[in-house]
């Protein structure tokens, strides 16, 4: 709960939601203003007095069987009877139970005229929020009191009385099968109620009353279940003199434990919000809001398996308002997953690179650390042999060579000097006073590093890179290369010349 907000509406029937909803749709509005209330979803509950409430027993039937008998309207009309044609009505129904022993299963009938729940679909539409769900006030009652964990025995039937001037009722809990039965009040009596802190003398004989119905209804219940004895009651009143209601009642029922029904004893209530909360001096007035706040649109059928109690939703087309809130849903938690995917992919992609990058510096380092060695080697030419390749390459040229060896021979040398860090050549071919270098670099540079180095030697006229590709090798990626260098022939008559003397 992030923000809350109420507005006081007297008791009278001036006031009445029928016959003048422009009040509460005036209400809603300065409460969603005042309080700076997104204008969503909105969830409403209807007064215990515009619906039907039955548990109805039939013998255990299969889903399909069930829904065949409620599509063909034959269920309903055999188990409960209606005053109006089916029609007139928005209908929710649910199992609760199913007995093997006995054979028989629970079901769950709520059920309220169609022009009573459009009455406060209008109300909330007009004050510009969008309504997704439509509950009764006794199971918004019933929902808040999941709240208060300390208060609720899980052997003992739970007992909530509501007391107001709209509204009067036992409702019983037990293993989460709901027991309800109205008060009977009449409207001379709902009007001394209002007036109870006024006139304490007759609204204590309406109170009395009320008080010999609550123990019937109790007595009943234990008679026909074979229950173990109830001795706590919790009242919910919006009654201005609610505490003289209940003081009252505890007189009338010595043999109860008769409390107010204090919700947000058992919240931890919010910084911001404790002011309001507490300026409450009936916490009454919060129990059904707090109770719709909790509730939970079943939008996948979810909730269809858990309890009748917590799902009831007498929207008229909640079916569609459903497929809508799915696409929502599945729109909102897409987007959201697709982003942690992009996130978690991204992130694989990331560390896996700077694994290979981290394996490339090793290789890279690894590699350097040879290209060292091979230069020393290269430096100690007069006292170890040379490597393979070297030799090889050697080898190969000298088969090709018939004249002017010596010639030849400082060229080669030259070749291998002028080799830097990072290149390695693959073979040297010698054609008419023309030799070509096959060879892989880890650069660009490093070529250009080799043909600079050739130049600089009297023996060679000009070196020029003829072809340069990648070359691959593991996940390793070189240069490739050609580079034709030609000799300089004067110098191969001196060099002649030289080798003669």
């Amino acid at each position: 709960m992030s923000k809350l907000g109420c507005k006081l509406i007297e008791d009278s029937d001036s006031t009445s939601i029928q016959t003048h909803p422009d009040i509460y749709i005036n209400k809603l509005k300065e409460i969603l203003d005042q309080n700076k209330i997104a204008k969503g979803n909105a969830a409403v509950s209807i007064p215990f007095s515009s619906a039907i409430i039955k548990v109805v027993t039939i013998p255990i039937m299969t889903e399909e069987e069930l829904q065949e008998a409620i599509d063909t309207s034959t269920l309903w009309e055999n188990v409960v009877q209606l005053n109006d044609a089916l029609n007139d009505y928005s209908i929710f129904w649910q199992v609760i139970n199913r007995d093997a022993k006995t054979n028989e299963m629970n079901l769950l009938f709520v059920a309220s005229k169609l022009v009573d729940v459009q009455s406060y679909l209008d109300i909330v539409q007009q004050a510009g929020l969008n309504p997704v769900l439509v509950d009764v006030h006794c199971f918004a009652v019933r929902n808040a009191l999941k709240l208060c964990k300390n208060i609720v025995e899980n052997d003992v039937p739970t007992v909530l009385i509501e007391i107001s001037r709209e509204e009067q009722y036992v409702m019983i809990i037990h293993k989460e099968v709901p027991y309800i039965l109205d008060i009977y009040v009449s409207e001379k009596d709902r009007n001394l109620l209002v007036k109870l802190a006024h006139d304490k003398g007759s609204a204590n004989i309406v109170i009395e009353r009320m008080a010999i119905q609550i123990a019937q209804i109790i007595n009943t219940f234990q008679a026909k279940y074979k229950i173990s004895s109830i001795k706590t009651l919790l009242i919910s009143s919006t009654l201005g003199a609610h505490e003289q209601a209940i003081e009252y009642l505890v007189e009338c029922l010595p043999e109860f434990e008769v409390l107010l029904f204090e919700v947000t004893s058992d919240l931890v209530v919010p910084a911001n919000l404790k002011e309001k909360v507490d300026a409450e001096l009936n916490q009454s007035a919060l129990i059904s809001s707090l109770g719709l706040a909790t509730r939970k649109l079943d939008v996948f059928g979810f909730y269809q398996y858990v309890t009748g109690t917590s799902n009831i939703n007498l929207m008229p087309n909640r079916n569609s308002v459903k497929n809508t809130e799915k696409v929502k849903f599945i729109g909102k938690w897409g987007l959201i997953f697709f982003s942690i995917l992009f996130v978690i992919v991204s992130g694989s992609v990331f560390f896996y690179d700077q694994s290979e990058t981290e394996k490339i510096n090793l290789q890279m380092q690894e590699y350097n650390s040879l290209t060292v060695q091979l230069d020393n080697l290269k430096m100690e030419l007069a006292e170890i042999n040379r490597e393979s390749s070297e030799i090889n390459n050697t080898l190969a040229v000298s088969k090709d060579v018939r004249s002017n060896q010596d010639f030849l021979f400082a060229v080669l040398q030259s070749t291998i000097k002028s080799v830097p860090r990072g290149v390695s050549l693959k073979s040297i071919t010698y054609i008419k006073g023309v030799i070509q270098l096959d060879g892989i670099s880890v650069s660009d540079q490093n070529i250009l590093g080799l043909i600079e180095r050739l130049e600089r030697f009297p023996q060679i006229s000009q070196a020029s890179l003829i072809n340069l590709s990648i070359e691959k090798e593991g996940i390793n990626e070189f240069k490739s290369f050609s580079v034709r260098v030609t000799l300089n022939t004067k110098s191969k008559v001196v060099a002649t010349k030289k080798g003669g003397k």
